[in-house]
């Protein structure tokens, strides 16, 4: 049983396996360690084993220093069995903690001014024994660590986060350093920091600086949307949004708003006249951009929704009917539906439900007086302007 390397002051475990491979009971009477750095747990003596059967124990291994350890266990047995001899062995090696940092240097870029940005700097346990962190400390104009309670201790094989961050409060090239202080043998341990500060801009661009509505009618509206987006490199706080002129409002524009650098807000403006005649208009974006404010113009014209119908007329039936239907279609020869609820006592009909800019096809049926409906008659369009 070869324990590997084990710590000084450590304590490894191995389970033996034991099994009476004979003939008849073996009752285990003694077992026996040569080396004291070894010793045997998880069992009680005598102990009595059948016929194939087994059981086992735990051999631990605890080195008082440094250097290689042997040693035999033997287990004896009663009725004349014979004893079962194990090998032991092991490394004692040194204890101590091993710090890593990663990453082990940190560069934060161009950082507007007054703005922050954060890294994550992991520190690792790559040793045989608890690393305790007891300092930290950060030097360098703008620089600084959050999320690192001291002091902190890490098992082997285990690690920790913190941010280290950045925030300048000038323009120009920064440099410092974050000192970790630990009972690992290399501390102290260093990780370089760098980061250059840029000058804060505060822009507002928009999608666009005119809204045009063309004409639209009285009574009802149209939208259009305008984005806004924060092309500097630091928040712009958005203050007021609002629209002027007769006939304009505006929806999804809910301030105050701040934009990070490259935010868009999107808003819709609308325009919904009810007299007759050209409006002009403004949407104003008020905020500590620079050029604020920032200004729309918008403009439209109220018109007098026109409304259309189609009048059909055609021959009588020459046959004895009841009355006729009339059909619809947007298709021409196919996809007709009905238009009218009861018959049509009369040979003409209005269809007052049409929409612009659409061409309808049309055809009708005579129904006899036991409902039998004819085949379609011609079929006639319309083109609605």
């Amino acid at each position: 049983m070869n324990f590997g390397n084990v710590g000084v002051g450590k304590q490894t475990t191995q389970t033996v396996a034991v099994a009476n491979t004979g003939t008849m009971p073996v009752s285990i009477t003694q077992a026996t360690m040569s080396n004291p750095q070894f010793s045997l747990t998880g069992v009680t003596l005598p102990l009595s084993v059948a016929t194939g059967q087994s059981g086992s124990f735990t051999v631990a291994v605890t080195p008082s220093a440094t250097g290689t350890l042997t040693g035999t266990l033997t287990v004896q047995g009663s009725d004349g069995a014979a004893p079962a001899v194990v090998n032991l062995s092991a490394t004692a090696v040194a204890t101590a903690a091993a710090i890593s940092l990663t990453p082990s240097s940190a560069n934060f870029g161009s950082v507007a001014v007054g703005a922050t940005n954060s890294q994550t700097i992991q520190i690792g346990n790559t040793g045989n024994s608890v690393l305790t962190i007891t300092q930290a400390s950060v030097t360098g104009a703008g620089f600084s660590s959050t999320g690192l309670t001291l002091p902190l201790s890490i098992n082997p094989g285990q690690s920790s986060t913190f941010n280290s961050q950045y925030q300048p409060a000038a323009a120009g090239a920064a440099s410092g350093s974050l000192t970790i202080v630990s009972n690992a043998p290399t501390s102290p341990s260093v990780i370089s920091l760098t980061g250059t500060g840029v000058a804060a801009t505060q822009i507002l661009s928009l999608s666009t600086n005119t809204v045009s509505f063309g004409n639209v009618d009285t009574g009802t509206s149209s939208t259009q949307t305008v984005t806004v987006t924060n092309t500097g490199n630091s928040n712009v706080q958005i203050s007021q949004i609002t629209a002027s002129g007769t006939g304009y409002s505006l929806s999804g524009a809910g301030v105050p708003i701040t934009l990070t650098p490259s935010q868009k807000l999107t808003f819709s403006v609308i325009f919904g006249p009810t007299v007759v005649g050209s409006a002009s208009g403004s949407v104003t974006i008020t905020s500590n951009a620079t050029g604020s404010p920032s200004t729309i113009t918008l403009s439209g014209s109220g018109v007098v929704a026109v409304t259309h119908s189609v009048g059909l007329s055609w021959t009588a039936s020459t046959s004895t009917v009841n009355g006729y239907n009339v059909y619809r279609s947007t298709t021409s020869g196919a996809g007709y539906t009905k238009l009218n609820g009861g018959l049509v006592s009369l040979v003409n009909y209005t269809d007052s439900t049409v929409a612009n800019g659409t061409t309808y096809y049309y055809v009708t049926t005579a129904v006899d007086g036991s409902g039998l409906e004819s085949i379609n008659s011609n079929e006639a369009s319309a083109v609605i302007p």
